[in-house]
Parts: structure tokens; sequence; C-alpha cells
């Protein structure tokens, strides 16, 4: 019998460690122009064929609004739906502090191939009324506004990827692009001289402390492949416990200007 829940364990954890995803992720193009990619886990064999896209973004209660969604992929027509916190509040849905975008690709047909890691851009938007606070960000599916609406916030990518059946397969927000902070906007972008800001220690192994004069606003830490792999803000000091060990680029961006350096993680 024990030989039987062995072999249930190890089907399950294959199936586990072989299901192919998507996970969504914002990118900020220029000013206050975005867009949201896709990036997929797996190479598809073959052209995957698109079906409907669906997620919800959320933006601080007001004016400020997410509007003129134009399809990257193919000519489709994107749909975006706003439902503002008081219409929320009024649902017994969020504390009246969010409004909520609802993009939308309808079912149709798009066919692409695409390899593991790949952005594949979705659609572009605006953000209205420039906002200087406050950020933007995907509203989980688990979050009570998602669950409270019954699913018709859940973000969703249906696909068919093996020429069998169209499915679901979103997985999450990308880690590293899951929100974007309109603070970063307002950064003023000289760049400092070397010695403005020191970076400490180096190589790290848990945390690396910035001492600065300067008032820092946030920090980005990239991956020598370009992956945005950490942001903070309003901190001199950065956990780096929980990252691989290599090479690492920091960008530093204060009241005064910004500044680049490299870091080695042991």
């Amino acid at each position: 019998m024990k030989n039987h829940y062995l072999a249930l364990v190890l089907i399950l954890t294959s199936l586990f460690c072989s299901a192919q995803s998507y996970e969504l992720g914002i990118v900020h193009v220029s000013n206050y122009d975005f867009k949201v990619v896709a990036i997929p886990d797996f190479d598809s064999a073959g052209n995957t064929d698109i079906s409907d896209v669906g997620f919800t973004l959320v933006l601080p209660a007001g004016a400020v609004d997410a509007t003129n969604p134009v399809g990257l992929l193919t000519a489709r027509t994107w749909t975006v739906q706003e439902f503002d916190a008081a219409f929320l509040s009024g649902l017994g849905l969020g504390d009246g502090s969010k409004d909520v975008f609802q993009f939308n690709l309808p079912p149709g047909q798009s066919v692409l191939a695409h390899t593991s890691g790949q952005q594949i851009d979705l659609v572009s938007f605006q953000i209205t009324n420039n906002p200087v606070a406050g950020s933007l960000s995907f509203l989980l599916n688990n979050d009570p506004i998602a669950a409270g609406a019954g699913g018709v916030l859940d973000s969703f990518y249906n696909s068919n990827i093996d020429n069998t059946t169209t499915q679901d397969y979103f997985s999450m927000p990308n880690p590293s692009l899951d929100n974007f902070m309109f603070s970063t906007l307002t950064v003023e972008q000289v760049v400092l001289e070397d010695h403005a800001i020191t970076v400490y220690p180096n190589p790290a192994s848990d945390y690396i402390n910035i001492s600065t004069t300067y008032n820092i606003q946030y920090v980005e830490m990239f991956d020598v492949l370009g992956k945005k792999v950490t942001l903070t803000e309003n901190n001199n000091q950065i956990h780096v416990n929980n990252l691989q060990s290599g090479i690492y680029i920091i960008k530093i961006f204060t009241n005064k200007g910004k500044i680049t350096k490299k870091i080695v993680i042991e």
C-alpha cells in the first residue's frame, strides 16, 4: 500500500512541476504610458492560440483613471471598465480607498509561438491626471474585492497551448512587475557623482547599507539579465539574503538625482 501512495505522490509532483502558466506584469513605457505583458514559464512546442485574457488594475480612489487600451499583440479590441471606490463600497467591497479597472480581451483567436521568460506585449494604456503619489498594481484573485465580485474582476489567460482544449493558464502577477509607484516619476534624473553615495558591504550576504546625505526616494536592483529583483522606497538598508549569489546592478534615486552601482551578493 505504501508503494501505491508513493507512486501517487510522484505522479502528482510530476504534474505540478510540469505545469505550464503565464504571469502578468506592468511595464512602464514612458511618462504615464504603460503596458501589460504576459510572461510564460515554458517554451511553446508550436503555436499557441490565445482565446481571451483579463486582469484588473488598482489605482488610488479619485480622478486618476486607466484609459485608452490599445492591443499590442493583435488588432483585436480590448475594453476597460471602471468600478470606482464608491460603487465598490456600496456593494460592501473595499474600504473606499481604491478604484479598480477591469481590462478584457474578448474571446477570439491569436496565434503565436514563444520562449520561456519572454515578455509578450498584450495591451498598452495611459494613466490620466499625472499622479505623483500612490501606486498602480494588479488586483489579486484572492483579494476580498475580487472574491466578493464573484470572479468578475479575476485575472485569467485562456489559451490552447497544445491543440487540445482552451483553459486558464494564468498563475500570478510577476513579482518584479506587479506594481508601479507614481512617486518615481517625480525624481530628478540628474546623474550623481560616484562619491555622493556609498553602498556597503560589498560583497554582501544579508543586507546592504546606503550612505548619503541626500533623501533616498527609491532603490531598484537588477540581475545581470536586466530583471528587476527588488524595489524599495525611502530605505537606506536593503535585505538581500533572499537573492541568489551573483552580480547585481543597484540604481539609487534621491531628491538630488540618481546613481548606479554594481554589487556582489555572496
